[in-house]
């Protein structure tokens, strides 16, 4: 699990921002490296390269590192990673031939910078595993550019010394996901134990037939017989149990939020307490027209398989800088989450399965 998962509105601001801040690092440093080592650039075409691709690293870890694109995917770790050490790579070519020293070269600060974005952004073992690769590539790269480099230092001491500038910010940026990571499951508390609604319904109707329904019965049984006052008042209570009975199952926990639902096959009620707890937040979060009335809730599924769209009138449009925290917290506790937002209305679409 990564921090993003664990804490998902990590994702509405703090990581598009560490994300962004750390592209941009990365990028002013190899183009400043650039610039003041220019003299060792031996194929300028060959150096563009390589910063147009370190370019894209940035833009892609800053676009997938979105919250309306969350999560952050392993796919997306493995594009950054190798357009970085790719980007790396290319600059140590672009040199080959007048490069003295080859750990002074942007390479070897840029990719430490991109370790610590995603390590954030993906689990820990992913992001020491993506921190090893990176570690093997430098590795294999100064030793198979050693013959060309000018400086008198044997090839394994130029290994040594470029290893060392990359294995320690990798190893630490994923003990710092792993220490925060363990931090945030030490602080958050279990979610209470709610009670099954079905159990509440019989409790109260239980409690309802010792309220009227025995003391009738007790005093039918010391009569020995029913008189037609009691017939008639046995099958009111008959009655009235029946209605309440199914007026309770059928209003959901929806309903009692002040939506007008439209779920025949009941897949509202089967939603975990996650699921509900990731609605409610989004809602409660909108500015809505009417908080006593917030919408329509519809839900029509196959099988497990459902898919429930809430349609929620506003008061104003939220900004996007509002709703970005909730579409990670949606897609963290559905399988598929989408918000639309316009002038008059918020959707919220969101698909899930529930248990048989």
């Amino acid at each position: 699990m990564s921090l993003a998962a664990r804490e998902p509105l990590l994702l509405g601001a703090p990581a598009p921002v560490l994300a962004g801040g750390g592209a941009a690092l990365a990028v002013a440093t190899a183009v400043a490296e650039t610039v003041l080592g220019r003299a060792q650039v031996a194929s300028w075409p060959v150096e563009a390269a390589a910063l147009a691709v370190l370019v894209a690293a940035g833009v892609v870890v800053v676009v997938q590192a979105s919250p309306f694109r969350a999560p952050f995917r392993a796919r997306s770790h493995v594009a950054v990673l190798g357009l970085v050490l790719a980007a790396a790579v290319l600059d140590e070519l672009a040199q080959i031939g007048r490069d003295v020293l080859i750990h002074d070269d942007w390479g070897l600060v840029v990719v430490p910078v991109f370790l610590l974005v995603l390590a954030t952004l993906r689990p820990p073992r992913e992001v020491l595993t993506g921190g090893l690769a990176a570690v093997a590539v430098v590795a294999a790269t100064v030793l198979a550019l050693s013959p060309f480099l000018a400086g008198p230092l044997p090839a394994p001491a130029r290994v040594g010394i470029a290893v060392t500038q990359v294995l320690p910010p990798a190893l630490a940026a994923a003990a710092l996901a792993r220490t925060t990571l363990r931090a945030l499951v030490g602080r958050r508390a279990p979610a209470p134990e709610t009670p099954d609604p079905t159990l509440s319904v019989q409790q109260e109707a239980v409690a309802r037939l010792e309220a009227e329904a025995i003391p009738l019965l007790t005093a039918v049984a010391a009569a020995g017989a029913a008189t037609a006052g009691q017939a008639d008042r046995a099958r009111a209570i008959m009655a009235e149990l029946r209605a309440a009975l199914v007026a309770d199952l059928a209003r959901g926990w929806l309903a009692e939020a002040g939506f007008a639902v439209d779920d025949p096959d009941g897949y509202g009620e089967r939603m975990t307490a996650e699921q509900r707890t990731a609605l409610r937040t989004t809602v409660a979060s909108l500015p809505l027209a009417d908080f006593e009335r917030p919408g329509t809730a519809s839900a029509r599924g196959q099988d497990r398989e459902a898919v429930l769209v809430l349609d929620l009138p506003v008061a104003a449009r939220p900004r996007r800088t509002r709703v970005a925290p909730l579409v990670p917290l949606l897609r963290t506790a559905f399988g598929r989450a989408d918000v639309r937002i316009d002038d008059e209305r918020v959707v919220v679409e969101v698909g899930f399965s529930v248990a048989r």
